[in-house]
């Protein structure tokens, strides 16, 4: 029988590397002696409304989707994987003008990958009320567009720039990139679990010094898990208006 606690994480990470996260989820079971069910998801909007519609207890959750949790769920936010941030690169073809009204391709409006995207846009002096957005999907279909011609601009997550060959780069220029360390991934726990809320942060803040969890940690290439509260969560809200 499966358990009743749950945790949800998001889409973006378990695309990555789906084993190590069932590995992490069995680390902290055994830790917090408690069972805990993990069914992943392959669509970031499917998993933020299931954990929105029903009842999980630990979620791994994106910058946009952790300002949702929190907000109609009441879910808090208690570590963060250390000196890794959300950032988004504003990339044009190598070479280009960017016209006055641009067209801009982004993976969607409800990641803070496009509200970053539009803070570059602006610090960059770029004109976004006259621009046009096409939604592609994801981050690399972002920089596709803009390679085939079919986008003027394109915002791309950090992440997804670095792992592009350095062929592809080099058809591109990076117009802006953002760098304030705002947009995170965090680890959050339910309201039902407020008893839980220390010792979850202790194991997972932990980690790095027990080698089993420091294992853990490699597979999913972080280097340690840190503390933080509900304080980051105001700095989010500014950033995408709400």
């Amino acid at each position: 029988m499966a358990s009743p606690f749950k945790l949800s994480v998001c889409p973006h990470d378990t695309a990555k590397n789906l084993l190590g996260w069932f590995t992490l989820n069995t680390y902290v079971q055994r830790n917090l002696g408690i069972g805990i069910h993990f069914e992943p998801q392959d669509n970031f909007l499917v998993e933020r409304q299931e954990v929105l519609d029903n009842s999980f207890h630990l979620v791994y959750a994106n910058p946009y989707s952790a300002l949702c949790f929190a907000r109609e769920k009441g879910f808090v936010p208690v570590a963060r994987p250390s000196g890794v941030n959300d950032e988004t690169l504003v990339v044009a073809r190598a070479g280009a003008v960017v016209p006055d009204a641009p067209r801009i391709a982004s993976a969607t409006d409800k990641l803070i990958i496009h509200e970053l995207g539009l803070q570059v846009m602006r610090r960059e002096n770029l004109n976004v009320a006259d621009a046009t957005f096409q939604f592609v999907g994801n981050h690399l279909n972002a920089a596709k567009a803009v390679l085939q011609g079919e986008a003027d601009l394109g915002f791309v997550f950090n992440e997804t720039w670095n792992g592009m060959n350095a062929s592809t780069k080099s058809e591109l220029q990076i117009v802006g990139e953002s760098r304030d360390g705002t947009a995170f991934h965090c680890f959050m726990v339910a309201r039902e679990w407020a008893d839980k809320c220390e010792a979850i942060q202790n194991i997972l803040c932990g980690m790095h010094l027990d080698p089993a969890g420091l294992r853990v940690l490699d597979d999913l290439k972080f280097t340690r898990f840190e503390r933080i509260g509900e304080d980051v969560l105001a700095p989010l809200g500014k950033l995408i208006g709400v």
